[in-house]
């Protein structure tokens, strides 16, 4: 199977979606897809090369824009991805060890996607399908 890298569906992402996702610190838990109004017109789950917070590569399953062009920049998803892995363009993930403490500090006090939005049992669920594919199956 040939799977491409996940820096090849960040760029991919970066020059044409209104968001991109810093791979590396994407917990896989699918929260952006889950929020958005309009998730099957917009995100796909694809398999990538990627590290878990950089550490051995992995082919794991990651939220891809693969249709920008439906995406009505609401934001809702950026407010429920709990990493901070998903900004706008304009405002990228720059230190992603910064980016990572930074989102987790503060997702306790998230009224709308805090702690019980990210612990629920589907995230649960997703988070282990997206990131061990091969133990797990939906």
């Amino acid at each position: 199977m040939n799977v491409m890298d996940w820096k090849e569906y960040h760029e991919r992402m970066k020059e044409e979606a209104p968001l991109v996702i810093h791979y590396p610190i994407c917990g896989g838990g699918d929260e952006c897809i889950y929020v958005c109004p309009f998730s099957d017109r917009i995100w796909e789950v694809v398999p990538m090369k990627v590290s878990l917070f950089g550490v051995r590569y992995k082919v794991r399953l990651r939220p891809f824009m693969a249709y920008p062009e439906n995406c009505k920049r609401c934001y809702i998803c950026v407010q429920a991805c709990p990493t901070g892995a998903l900004q706008p363009v304009e405002k990228s993930v720059k230190h992603p060890a910064i980016t990572l403490f930074y989102s987790t500090l503060r997702l306790p006090f998230k009224k709308r996607y805090g702690l019980r939005f990210v612990f629920r049992k589907e995230h649960a669920e997703r988070f282990k399908c997206n990131n061990w594919p091969e133990r797990y199956s939906f």
